[in-house]
């Protein structure tokens, strides 16, 4: 008898039962987080070496100093970037949702026009 996996994923490797949208699901939202990451740690790693090395430190104690820094930043865009993204994906959404709702309106004003038309004809039509 096999054993069954408790761990079982999804076909997009999600946890089962945790559905909905994901900011690693944007492809938009993905690749600008990673690049925010990246210069993110990159100009802080920059800063804090210049300002070390600024305060005649040695090169050890600067380079170490800068990736601590580097590390800093790294996360601090990372938190900065989803968030803005969390709110930029609500936003895209908002905006899909008004535009099918605007489209389900005028699809069911059309249908409705379509009917009343239909019944104008019947009645002609039974007058005659």
């Amino acid at each position: 008898m096999a054993k069954k996996n408790k761990k079982d994923t999804s076909a997009d490797g999600a946890a089962p039962g945790r559905e909905g949208i994901r900011l690693s699901g944007h492809p938009r939202a993905r690749r600008q987080i990673r690049a925010a990451k990246g210069w993110g740690g990159l100009l802080a790693f920059l800063l804090v070496l210049k300002l070390s090395r600024g305060a005649a430190l040695p090169w050890p104690d600067a380079l170490l100093r800068g990736v601590l820094g580097g590390i800093a930043g790294y996360l601090t865009a990372w938190m900065i970037a989803v968030t803005v993204w969390r709110h930029l994906a609500i936003a895209e959404l908002e905006q899909l949702r008004r535009r099918l709702v605007a489209r389900m309106d005028a699809q069911t004003a059309a249908a409705e026009a379509k009917a009343a038309d239909a019944e104008a004809a019947r009645g002609a039509a039974a007058r005659s």
